[in-house]
Parts: C-alpha cells; sequence; structure tokens
C-alpha cells in the first residue's frame, strides 16, 4: 500500500472538509515520517567512514543526512502531536499494520509509486530520496548533462500545472500543501490535550510545538514543510540538502550493504543474526516509547518515556546498525539494519497493552545482545558490553 493514501482533496480553497479527513490526512502525514526516517537512516549506516582518502567526505555526508533524520523526527512528533490534539489518545506506532516495511511491490510512498526500498548512499537511492522530497510531483529522469548540475529548474511551471490534474497526490510537497489548506480553513475545530504532548523542553527548543489553538496548528504544519517537504531554495530543505549530496555522491565510500535486508536472510549466521533481532527490538521499542508519551500526562511517566528516547537511538540503535554493516555474508555483500516489526507475545495475542509490550521488547534487546555475544569476537564482546550497559539503564516504566 502506498504510504499516502488518502484520495486528493476535491474542495475549494479555503473550504473545510471535515474533522475526519483531517484526521486522516494528518495519519498519512505520521506515516510519510514514520516511512522515510528508516530510508535515510540505512543509507547514512551505509557510509564507510573507516580510514581511507574518502573518510572526511564520508562523514560530512552522514552528518548531513544526519540532519535530516532529526528533522524528520521533529515531524513526526508534530504530526503526532497534531493527533494528539485533536483526539483524546495519540497514535499507535508499535503495529505490524503500521510500521512500514521496504522492498515490496507495493511499498511505496505516493500513488505514483517511488518505492521503499532500503539501499546504500549512492546514486538510486540519492535519487529517490529528491523523488520524495521534490515539491509538487517526482523528479524528472536525469539526462547525463543533469548528473552534476542543479536540478530545480526541471521542475517546470507546465510540470506543476500537470501535477494539478491528477486527482492522487505525487509528492510529498503537493499533500502537505493541502494539510496546510485544510488546517487554515478550520478556525472553529477544537485543540486540546497539552499535557499529552512533546514540548519545546522535551526535544527541538522552539521548533517544537504544543498544539492549543488554531494558530500552533498552523504553525506545525509550516515548520515540517518549511524543512523538508517540498521546499525548493530554502537552504535547510530536504531536497536541497539530498541535492547537494546527489552532487557530491562520488566523494565518499559506502560498505557493500544487502539491499531490502530482512532478519530472516541471516539465519545461518548466529552472530549476525542475533544482532540484527536486538536491532529490531529496539527499533520498536522507541517506537513504543514515543507513542507512550502521547497517551500519558502523568509527569514522572513522561520524565522516564523522554529520557529514554535519545539513548535508544543513539546508544543501542546506531551502534548496533555501524556493526551490522561491518559484517560479510557468505555472498560477499555486508549485512545491514532491517527496520522490522518485532513481534511480542502482547501483539500476537491481540492485547492492547502499551506497558506489557514495552516490558516484552525491553527483555528482548537484552535476550539477543546476550545471545551476540557468545559468538562475538573479544572486541565485539566490549562493544555490545557497553551497548547491554545502557539497555539496563533504559527500562520500562509501566504506568502508575
Amino acid at each position: 500500500m502506498p504510504i499516502i493514501t488518502c484520495p486528493k482533496l476535491a474542495v475549494g480553497d479555503g473550504e473545510f472538509a471535515g474533522k475526519e479527513r483531517l484526521i486522516e490526512m494528518l495519519y498519512n502525514a505520521l506515516q510519510v515520517e514514520l516511512a522515510t526516517i528508516p530510508l535515510y537512516l540505512f543509507s547514512m549506516y551505509s557510509i564507510n567512514i573507516t580510514d581511507g582518502p574518502k573518510r572526511i567526505d564520508g562523514v560530512n555526508a552522514r552528518s548531513q543526512i544526519a540532519v535530516v533524520v532529526k528533522q524528520e523526527m521533529l515531524h513526526l512528533a508534530l504530526a503526532g502531536n497534531l493527533i494528539t490534539s485533536i483526539q483524546a489518545t495519540g497514535p499507535k506506532l508499535y503495529s505490524k499494520d503500521v510500521i512500514p516495511t521496504y522492498g515490496g511491490k507495493e511499498d511505496t510512498v505516493l500513488m505514483s509509486g517511488i518505492p521503499l526500498k532500503l539501499e546504500r548512499c549512492k546514486k538510486n537511492a540519492l535519487e529517490r530520496f529528491l523523488q520524495i522530497e521534490a515539491p509538487y510531483e517526482p523528479m524528472p529522469i536525469l539526462s547525463p548533462e543533469d548528473q552534476s548540475a542543479d536540478l530545480m529548474g526541471n521542475i517546470t511551471s507546465n510540470t506543476l500545472q500537470r501535477a494539478m490534474l491528477i486527482p492522487e497526490y505525487h509528492s510529498i510537497g503537493e499533500f502537505y500543501r493541502d494539510l496546510e489548506k485544510q488546517i487554515e480553513a478550520c478556525p472553529q475545530l477544537e485543540f486540546g490535550h497539552k499535557d499529552r504532548q512533546f514540548s519545546s523542553a522535551d526535544f527541538f527548543d522552539d521548533l517544537m510545538v504544543q498544539i492549543t489553538d488554531h494558530e500552533g496548528a498552523k504553525k506545525a504544519v509550516y515548520t515540517i514543510i518549511n524543512q523538508g517537504e517540498g521546499s525548493i531554495g530554502y537552504p535547510e530543505a530536504h531536497y536541497q540538502m539530498f541535492l547537494e549530496l546527489y552532487q557530491k555522491r562520488k566523494a565518499w565510500e559506502c560498505w557493500p550493504v544487502i539491499p531490502d535486508p530482512s532478519t530472516k536472510m541471516y539465519e545461518n549466521n548466529k552472530y549476525i543474526y542475533q544482532l540484527s533481532l536486538a536491532f529490531d527490538a529496539a527499533y520498536c521499542y522507541i517506537l513504543i516509547t514515543i507513542e507512550a508519551t502521547w497517551q500519558t500526562s502523568e509527569r514522572l511517566r513522561r520524565r522516564h518515556l523522554i529520557g529514554n528516547i535519545h539513548p535508544i537511538m543513539l546508544d543501542i540503535l546506531n551502534p548496533l546498525a555501524y556493526e551490522l554493516v561491518q559484517q560479510e555474508l557468505e555472498s560477499g555483500q555486508n549485512a545491514a539494519p532491517t527496520f522490522q516489526y518485532y513481534e511480542t507475545d502482547v501483539e500476537r495475542n491481540g492485547e492492547n497493552d502499551v506497558d506489557k509490550a514495552g516490558v516484552e521488547l525491553w527483555k528482548a534487546i537484552k535476550k539477543h545482545l546476550g545471545c551476540a555475544m557468545e559468538d562475538a569476537s573479544p572486541t565485539q564482546k566490549t562493544s555490545l558490553q557497553v551497548i547491554m550497559g545502557v539497555v539496563e539503564r533504559i527500562p520500562w516504566q509501566a504506568a502508575a
């Protein structure tokens, strides 16, 4: 299924399509951020920054992608805040039906069929990122002359007019512009539940918006549009940042990582298999942590949940991913993180218990790290012990 599934708005400018349609669009916006974060992280992890003549360029490319990922995390939080401000509880992130999949025929971002593929940071991946972040429709196929040129001139007024005739959304930018119009057209809509939303004290300073009124809702969507989805000419827009990386794509080396990996692919190598399971469990652990933050107003619980997010991302997911991409497979390619759904007994049994699922995921990370250590070299074991120490410090805290 395409990530953006809602049909194009059939109402005129200034006309509100209704609360239900707005919520549908907000959930689609949330899915966009949830789908693109692993795409960009996978690409970042694939860059080889071990010693060599291209190391500095690799470090710079990683840093630039990390900026985009950080902004996508902000956009995810803003989309979730918007949903939480309208509904009594926030959106669900840890679910087999919500977590995006990659590499399949139906795994696309838009109706125009931009594929969701996990690939190393080279030409194909960067072209796809430009298509995803293009303002109004997917970026045209590049001619040889365009390979190192500024591509903004390829998006002409004619292509913009053609895009308006197509009933489905063919770019994230086009979708977000309609979402912005709907926010502007609903001054009568009530916003609330501020105590369940992420605040500027939690992350991102003044860029994080708690939505309590119409102006706050407009500011949140405006931030998302200006930073990424569809802004051309804005220096920090994602399109512009990926354009710069595309033009410099030969400046760094990548690990020969397998595209669109699955954890099942690693079953014949216990060390890699257990690392991948630990990564999947940690990925789901961060998703359920964010989800739970939108569901509670209890201050101590929120402080614990929010305090866990950075360690999971920086001290568990990142080092596990960098260890995976250095592991050679029998095929001659290297392993890579999969960003897959890790099933818990809670989900398998159809229970709606975020606390039980959170505890289970935390224990799963510990379990698989322990199993990986059994087949690790002394150097690898030392690195995994550091990660295990972080895991021990961020247990799940159930609601009082």
